[in-house]
């Protein structure tokens, strides 16, 4: 059965590890198309302060320019106020993906907080799930926490070492404001464009 990806997330900014998670999924798990949708708003990052969706969605589309059979998806920014997984995967699933199961792509940290979102039991059941793994992170209760949740759930969760970068989006903002040097950590094309726009100068 053909399999689509879904990688969502914040992008604020997008990075050289999401770029390299998409592909690495991708490519290890064989997934004909993935689908980068830059969320809203977060639920569990409510009031915290982001670039506007418009800008997060351009650098998105930026950095994942050129990667074959992926594209940035604007259905979360579309919909506005906050963002569900669950919701976002039915719909892609029904809109776009015919007879193809869907694989919701997400890095380990996340991960291990699933059951804390809106119908995690659904989403587990209903959907594929793949981990971007650091090295050596699989003995780290993540291999446990799988099997509970297959037993649990019946969940399908796939892991993919993911080739990780040593800083967080969070980081480089950090970088950002106070002048320091994250251009190895981005997308030469992202690096322009947040220089471009002024973004993250006033980040606290």
């Amino acid at each position: 059965m053909d399999k689509v990806g879904v990688f969502g997330g914040t992008f604020d900014p997008p990075h050289l590890g999401h770029v390299f998670l998409a592909k690495q999924a991708a490519a290890e798990y064989m997934l004909k198309h993935v689908f980068i949708v830059p969320v809203n708003e977060q639920p569990c990052k409510q009031g915290k302060e982001a670039a506007p969706a418009t800008h997060r969605f351009s650098m998105a589309k930026l950095a994942f320019e050129g990667e074959a059979n992926m594209s940035v998806s604007d259905i979360e920014l579309k919909k506005g106020g906050v963002s569900y997984t669950i919701d976002t995967l039915r719909e892609i699933r029904e809109r776009f993906c015919g007879k193809a199961a869907v694989a919701f792509i997400l890095g380990a940290d996340a991960f291990l907080k699933i059951q804390k979102w809106k119908n995690s039991d659904e989403l587990l059941k209903e959907f594929i799930i793949i981990v971007g793994a650091r090295p050596g992170q699989r003995q780290a209760g993540l291999e446990e926490y799988i099997r509970r949740l297959a037993y649990s759930n019946g969940a399908r969760v796939l892991i993919v070492e993911n080739r990780q970068i040593p800083v967080s989006s969070t980081e480089i903002k950090e970088m950002i404001k106070s002048g320091g040097e994250y251009s190895r950590f981005v997308p030469a094309e992202v690096v322009r464009y947040i220089e471009s726009n002024g973004l993250y100068l006033g980040v606290h």
